[in-house]
């Protein structure tokens, strides 16, 4: 018989989210929204991650750094390349899918697979599940990964994922709310509504 002891992912009803903060890095200009109840700690990566009572886990890192070259969109199909083989280096890993896009000087590349964690640490022997989005303008390398273990929980999380993929910009999103971008005096996660 199931323990019923705790709930399944599927008998609990989605997140909601009251509203956003901004994240932004003021070195390399780019930021993104992710939900007002999520934590945000660490320095480089940043990593965000659901509340505690939250009932299961995910992980979102969060970084950006300056390359020795610029990028160009030609490099897009290479770049893709370039990390589908990273990931299939992982003896497990399982790529369910893999896009590479440049809008102007933006290159953008998704990739979406499973792995098995290593044997060792949280999670050891867990399928998991992880995407990842990196971004390019010119010498500028934007990268986004979020992950949760792949039996129910990914999927739970999978709006929170889409709200932060998708709101990654070359752009800060506090002038949204300001008026004025990049400047340090704002508050490092400003409130977006």
């Amino acid at each position: 018989m199931p323990d019923r002891s705790l709930p399944s992912v599927s008998d609990v009803p989605r997140p909601s989210f009251t509203g956003f903060l901004a994240w932004r890095d003021l070195d390399h200009h780019v930021s993104l929204l992710y939900p007002r109840e999520w934590n945000a700690t660490g320095g480089v990566p940043i990593q965000l991650t659901p509340p505690p009572f939250a009932p299961c886990r995910a992980v979102v890192s969060v970084e950006a750094r300056r390359l020795p070259t610029n990028v160009e969109p030609d490099d897009a199909t290479i770049l893709r390349e370039g990390l589908e083989a990273g990931v299939r280096s992982i003896a497990s890993a399982q790529i369910e899918r893999s896009i590479a896009d440049s809008v102007g000087a933006m290159v953008d590349l998704e990739l979406e697979h499973s792995y098995v964690a290593d044997p060792v640490g949280d999670g050891a022997g867990l399928t998991w599940r992880r995407w990842l989005r990196v971004m390019y303008l010119k010498d500028i390398q934007f990268t986004i990964s979020a992950e949760a273990e792949d039996n129910g929980d990914f999927e739970y999380w999978r709006p929170a994922f889409l709200s932060i993929m998708r709101t990654a910009q070359f752009a800060d999103w506090a002038a949204q709310a300001t008026g004025r971008s990049w400047e340090a005096e704002l508050s490092q996660d400003q409130e977006l509504g």
